[in-house]
């Protein structure tokens, strides 16, 4: 169990939260009864297991990949009748820092069903048990991408999109594409922000100031500056990563976008580099 002793905190939407409590718990032919107070908001996800969740007088069949999401001063109590295997999150947020949209939005009462966020809350249990290093890094990323995921999931059923947080939206833009630049459409990009194809073509002009392919080529370019910059990786495996037919091709399209030669731009980083350390 994660305890508030270690700092874990994210901001989205100019909205702090900050991670008092997480923890992995079975409950077996038994009634569990939370309550909690002011600035709170706590996520619960059925990893195994069917129950009933009763939250203000109302009752929910819940299966397995369910999450619920309960706000401040909201009673709630979960009857199983079978052994059932919960994530559970609890959240401290500062008020003062957010906008009234979105939090109408995120303290609503959340039920859902989603086998995707079963590995990540696995990968938190397991970062918070090893505390290898980086640790609170990665778990402030992944508890980010949870919250943003259980915002677009809501928007689905009708919100209106203006809701969506702008700067979250951005963080899983970068995400998705920093690591699937390579094959991605626009469509399944779109399917995955849960928005239209014309919404997002939109927002990337606006916010980015590129279309759909300029954003790929820049996340392309980006990676190949990386490899050359910080690892011993050859001109060949670069080209082969980002799918250039040959590693002529690959080089053409970053003396195009930088003015320099691969190799050139390897010997020039390196040797700034150098310069530094001595």
């Amino acid at each position: 169990m994660f305890t508030s002793n270690d700092s874990i905190k994210f901001m989205i939407a100019k909205t702090f939260f900050s991670l008092a409590e997480f923890k992995n718990y079975t409950i077996k032919n038994n009634i569990s009864y939370n309550y909690h107070g002011k600035d709170t908001i706590e996520f619960n996800y059925i990893n195994k297991g069917n129950c009933k969740v009763k939250i203000d007088n109302k009752i929910y069949d819940m299966n397995q990949y369910s999450y619920f999401v309960i706000p401040e001063f909201v009673p709630y109590s979960i009857i199983a009748k079978d052994e059932i295997e919960i994530y559970s999150a609890y959240f401290l947020i500062d008020k003062k820092s957010t906008y009234k949209e979105f939090m109408e939005l995120l303290t609503k009462v959340f039920i859902n069903q989603d086998e995707e966020m079963s590995p990540l809350l696995k990968t938190l249990e397991n970062e918070f048990k090893i505390k290898s290093l980086g640790y609170n890094e990665i778990v402030t990323s992944i508890f980010k991408i949870l919250t943003i995921k259980v915002i677009r999931l809501e928007n689905v059923k009708g919100q209106r999109k203006s809701y969506w947080p702008l700067d979250s939206l951005q963080f899983s833009i970068d995400k998705i594409l920093s690591s699937e630049f390579n094959h991605i459409t626009i469509k399944e990009l779109a399917i995955r922000l849960n928005i239209s194809i014309r919404d997002l073509q939109r927002y990337l002009i606006k916010n980015y100031n590129k279309n759909f392919k300029e954003l790929k080529k820049n996340f392309k370019l980006e990676y190949a500056k990386n490899r050359l910059e910080y690892y011993d990786d050859s001109i060949e495996k670069i080209s082969e990563d980002l799918n250039f037919s040959t590693r002529e091709h690959f080089c053409y399209f970053f003396k195009k976008e930088t003015n320099e030669t691969p190799l050139n731009y390897r010997k020039k980083r390196c040797l700034k580099q150098s310069n530094i350390k001595d």
